[in-house]
């Protein structure tokens, strides 16, 4: 089945680190089994150390690199290769590298889908990076997630 998700502005989300993240499926689009989007991190980029408590994650890096710290393991992915991060493990990403990267992320189930309204441009303005995290840490608790802290790598 062919997603509905049109490309505008709607389905731009920004992330810490001066993410930007393209919503390429949503719940409806997939009947709440997952929700993706498309991920261009910036070298730096990524969001601090986190759980999820109601989804799993996966991950497949498109174009560049990106770090990733899953439970007490750290390790490089390039362009093809993949992550999982089980649900209850405390994980982030980064992109390490010196060029942007891109990575598809997606996540099962899709209810985590409205968290990411964190990141919507305000009034046609990209968020500032402490308003990004502002928002992240007080939609968090509704979705199931918990920040444990800024990003190890």
């Amino acid at each position: 089945m062919l997603g509905t998700v049109a490309s505008s502005m709607e389905q731009i989300r920004f992330g810490p680190g001066g993410g930007i993240y393209r919503i390429v499926a949503t719940s409806a689009d997939t009947r709440n089994t997952h929700f993706a989007f498309e991920a261009t991190e910036p070298p730096g980029g990524g969001p601090p150390l986190h759980i999820h408590t109601r989804e799993e994650e996966y991950f497949h890096v498109l174009e560049g690199e990106i770090t990733f710290s899953i439970g007490k393991r750290v390790r490089k992915v390039k362009a093809g290769g993949s992550a999982f991060v089980p649900r209850g493990t405390p994980h982030c990403f980064k992109n390490t590298s010196n060029h942007d990267a891109r990575v598809l992320v997606l996540f099962t189930p899709a209810n985590i889908e409205g968290f990411f309204d964190f990141g919507r441009a305000a009034g046609g303005r990209v968020p500032s990076e402490s308003e990004l995290l502002e928002r992240l840490v007080v939609m968090a608790p509704k979705y199931g997630l918990e920040v444990l802290g800024p990003s190890p790598l």
